[in-house]
């Protein structure tokens, strides 16, 4: 409590501060401000595990709804605003012996709901450049990133800073205290995420602390710093160089991150100590893009990330993460933008990892494994329904280790944005 006091006072000062810097840029006002962004999206999900024991398959069927208000600021030197976060989730087709998809939450007999709405409202001010939030957050950030994959997008509660009021410079401050899963029915506690047990449990903490630091050294180069601590259980640095640079229409970015983990205070999820270094290197060309990458980790312990989250590394994939202690992976990419082969609307994403001497807990020689994802969206382009897409993710998953997946998710989306009639 007195830490989240602490931060929400910094937070306080840092806007006042940034009020008298500077005059207020100018504001639309809280109602001529506000937007508001509307999502359907009616999700097919198929997952048929192809060795292993247990459960044959994972297959669900449901309809859902996110509302994305956000209010503009109040007029002055502080302005304020509120925004708010609507989600509906209606179970169309699913039984019990196929669930736990995530697209669902579940009864306590391990069935899937027939329905779950709620409202996540978020609180904000702004001065000069810098804001202020207390609420529900979807963070995505390198060391913490909210899983989005279904339909409810997964929640952080707490506080936050932003602020560009430095010159080159972004920084962000956030203090999260509890989560709310994509396919939860309540806040939980944060912990971290305890896959093929690499870690002694998922034990409760007291909040999820991150610091960003993000200074654009010259046009095309970025330097980035993060850290974040998991009260009692870890805390996780990142470095990260990112440099793009242009030939013409060409394009060329190569992004470095290095990661150091290790566990702190009462270290309630075990010893945690781990390095990884990440690479990706892209090339842009017309509509085509390539991609390498290649991901290293070493130390006695795998690398851990916050529960109920998409790890915001370079080889996550939907299947499987390849962060097993001492792993390492391989990756090719290749995208392209249908507009440059004639079929504007539709973009193809294909890419292939490979990993090798991963050290799992559950098995006592050298993890191998691989996985292909293939993702496939088509935006209509008629007037009528340019607010609709089809999108289509197959994915092959094959390890010695961990159970054989082929998966498919079909996704049919319509997305809207309003805006104020006076803005």
């Amino acid at each position: 409590m007195k830490s989240m006091m602490a931060i929400s006072g910094a937070a306080l000062l840092a806007v006042g501060a940034a009020g008298r810097a500077r005059a207020q840029q100018p504001d639309e006002g809280f109602w001529n401000g506000a937007t508001a962004e509307v999502t359907a999206l009616n999700f097919y999900y198929n997952r048929d595990f192809r060795s292993g024991d247990g459960q044959g398959k994972r297959a669900e069927w449901a309809q859902g709804f996110v509302v994305d208000a956000r209010s503009g600021y109040t007029r002055g030197p502080v302005g304020a605003g509120l925004d708010l976060l609507g989600i509906g989730d209606f179970k169309l087709d699913g039984v019990r012996a196929e669930g736990g998809t995530g697209l669902l939450p579940s009864n306590d007999d391990g069935t899937a709901r027939h329905a779950l709405m709620r409202v996540a409202p978020t609180l904000k001010l702004r001065a000069s450049q810098t804001e202020v939030k207390w609420g529900s957050f979807i963070p995505n950030e390198p060391l913490v990133r909210a899983s989005i994959t279904r339909i409810m997008p997964e929640t952080f509660q707490g506080v936050m800073l932003e602020s560009k009021d430095v010159p080159k410079l972004d920084l962000l401050l956030a203090r999260f205290t509890s989560a709310w899963y994509r396919d939860g029915d309540s806040r939980v506690p944060i912990t971290l995420t305890n896959k093929n047990r690499r870690f002694l449990g998922t034990p409760d903490s007291d909040a999820l602390n991150l610091l960003s630091a993000t200074y654009s050294v010259v046009p095309g180069t970025q330097l980035r710093y993060q850290g974040a601590v998991m009260e009692d259980i870890y805390r996780q640095q990142l470095y990260n160089l990112i440099q793009t640079h242009t030939f013409g229409k060409d394009q060329l970015r190569v992004d470095l991150r290095y990661f150091r983990t290790d566990d702190i205070g009462q270290s309630r999820a075990g010893p945690i100590d781990n390095r990884m270094f990440s690479s990706m290197l892209s090339w842009r060309t017309g509509g085509h893009e390539f991609g390498a990458g290649y991901q290293r980790l070493s130390g006695p312990s795998a690398m851990p990330w916050p529960g109920g989250t998409d790890g915001n590394v370079f080889n996550w994939t939907f299947i499987n993460d390849f962060l097993e202690r001492g792993e390492r992976s391989w990756q090719l990419r290749y995208s392209i933008d249908g507009k440059s082969i004639g079929i504007p609307g539709l973009s193809v994403m294909a890419r292939y990892i490979s990993g090798d001497h991963a050290q799992p807990a559950t098995d006592a020689g050298e993890g191998r494994e691989w996985a292909r994802d293939v993702l496939t969206t088509y935006q209509f382009q008629s007037e009528r329904f340019k607010h609709l897409s089809v999108i289509w993710f197959n994915g092959t998953f094959r390890s010695n280790y961990q159970r054989n997946v082929d998966e498919n998710r079909l996704i049919l989306q319509y997305r809207r944005q309003f805006d104020s009639p006076d803005r």
